[in-house]
């Protein structure tokens, strides 16, 4: 029994291993949506294509919480609008943090082209409704 255990628990950090290097050692939220850390302050939520702004807030607000342990009335800051991702080849990422954008080190600070402004920022629970947006129309 002790050695089953043991090979269930090797199996197991394996199989997390090989998911966090599948994912580039990033979070995949509970959309789908692939979440880098850039650094201490910042991570980028990449998108897939014809994505809506939903996604970027739903997968930002779902990593603060579940990879970070912020609260539900924590503030996520847009600290880069949309455009190339600076730690993936995603071509449609957006960078957030729990600290505004003139304090969060290593943000790109861009405007962006579409989705989440610079500076906005929504409480962590609030993200939660972007989430329940219409999943079909997600990836449509």
């Amino acid at each position: 029994m002790k050695t089953l255990s043991v090979c269930m628990m090797v199996g197991s950090l394996a199989l997390s291993a090989c998911m966090d290097a599948s994912s580039g050692g990033g979070f995949v939220s509970r959309g789908g949506v692939q979440v880098t850390p850039v650094n201490a302050d910042v991570f980028e939520v990449g998108v897939r294509p014809n994505a809506i702004e939903a996604n970027f807030w739903c997968a930002a607000g779902d990593y603060a919480s579940r990879r970070l342990g912020a609260p539900n009335n924590a503030r996520v800051y847009v600290v880069g609008g949309t455009g190339p991702g600076t730690v993936t080849s995603n071509p449609e990422t957006a960078q957030f943090s729990l600290k505004p954008p003139q304090v969060a080190q290593g943000a790109t600070g861009r405007s962006g082209r579409w989705g989440p402004r610079l500076g906005s920022s929504k409480s962590v629970g609030s993200t939660r409704q972007d989430c329940n947006i219409d999943q079909n129309s997600f990836w449509s």
